[in-house]
């Protein structure tokens, strides 16, 4: 668990470990590796953690976009899922 995590509410966090897990799942890379990549995405495009997660939750489960950061989540990640073609941002 990362130290932002810790720090917020136990849903946003529960949603931020679980993206977190994705990363790191996707990139086969560490957990503070896949978390720093989380928070410089954050960074650069001003979303909340709890919603950029949420984002790439929803990315990766093909679940309807919920979030309003769905195409920042599409442009950062999307080239790191299988079926890339499904994944282009308007």
């Amino acid at each position: 668990m990362t130290d932002l995590s810790r720090r917020t509410h136990p849903a946003s966090r529960r949603v931020i470990d679980l993206a977190t897990g994705i990363l790191m799942g996707l990139r086969g890379c560490s957990e503070q590796e896949a978390f720093n990549d989380l928070v410089a995405t954050m960074h650069e495009t001003g979303s909340g953690p709890d919603t950029l997660a949420q984002a790439l939750i929803d990315l990766v489960t093909g679940s309807p976009a919920t979030s309003p950061h769905h195409a920042e989540a599409i442009r950062q990640w999307g080239r790191l899922l299988p079926d890339r073609a499904t994944y282009q941002s308007h």
